[in-house]
């Protein structure tokens, strides 16, 4: 079993509250309030955004059309999963206890439209 999935003891937890206290913003820590799933789904979706981008190595040959096409539709996907990782990442911070007006500032999202967001449940799954 992964360490991150294993249960905290109670010297990792207090040595958490410790530090919470001490930190500024929000007085989480990331890892201690954001589940492993969601950290995993939003590495997942950076992850396959990269690999969008790094297919467009080299496609720089063919007809116009081909190129443009290859390009956009890779763009465009990679774009859908930033979108999604996002969502899910100002969901977690949300969640998390950060103001919904920091993280708005954060992802230059207006904080009515986030809202809306979690509303409609976009932040999952």
């Amino acid at each position: 079993m992964k360490r991150e999935q294993q249960p905290a003891t109670m010297a990792g937890q207090l040595r958490v509250l410790a530090a919470e206290q001490q930190a500024g913003g929000s007085g989480t820590r990331w890892r201690a309030t954001v589940s492993a799933e969601q950290r995993f789904r939003i590495t997942q979706l950076v992850d396959e955004a990269r690999e969008q981008l790094v297919e467009l190595r080299g496609v720089h040959s063919g007809t116009t059309a081909e190129v443009a096409r290859t390009l956009l539709e890779h763009l465009s996907h990679s774009a859908a999963l930033i979108d999604q990782a996002l969502v899910h990442t100002a969901a977690a911070a949300v969640a998390s206890g950060v103001a919904l007006e920091e993280v708005a500032q954060w992802s230059r999202l207006p904080a009515e439209e986030l809202a809306a967001v979690f509303a409609l449940g976009e932040g999952e799954d």
